[in-house]
């Protein structure tokens, strides 16, 4: 590795932990707190004229862990077995918008194996009340 390589990588390296976070806030709408795609290309357009490629490959590595990381702290999945009433989608929402006291995007999908019940993630919180939970614990107590 040669001098100039040596100090391309100086350079990504420094500009990495320092930028990283104030590229994520930047790439947030003020107004609602979601990732705004237009912010995010601005962001994107102006690196890419302030920065030559190999400086930018680690520092868009950990913008875009970053974002990803940002992005599900900003959504609550919901995944229910059978029927889930709109109301109560919206109650559990409501619910965990203020225990996290931020806006969350809501994403629903039905889950079969879950028997009977409901499981919320947001970001890495898991909060599971499941037959199918409550079988594993049962099956798990027995086993020991």
């Amino acid at each position: 590795m040669n001098d100039s390589d040596t100090n391309k990588k100086r350079v990504s390296q420094s500009l990495t932990p320092a930028l990283v976070p104030r590229l994520v806030a930047l790439s947030l709408d003020p107004a609602n707190g979601f990732v705004s795609a237009e912010r995010l290309r601005a962001i994107l357009d102006t690196l890419a004229q302030r920065h030559r490629p190999a400086v930018l490959k680690p520092l868009l590595k950990a913008f875009q862990t970053a974002l990803r990381r940002e992005i599900l702290r900003r959504e609550i999945h919901i995944e229910h077995a059978g029927t889930l009433p709109a109301l109560t989608m919206e109650q559990l929402t409501t619910f965990f918008e203020k225990k996290y006291s931020r806006r969350l995007a809501q994403v629903v999908s039905p889950n079969p194996a879950l028997f009977a019940g409901l499981r919320v993630r947001i970001g890495d919180d898991l909060y599971e009340a499941s037959a199918s939970a409550t079988l594993e614990k049962l099956a798990a107590a027995l086993a020991a």
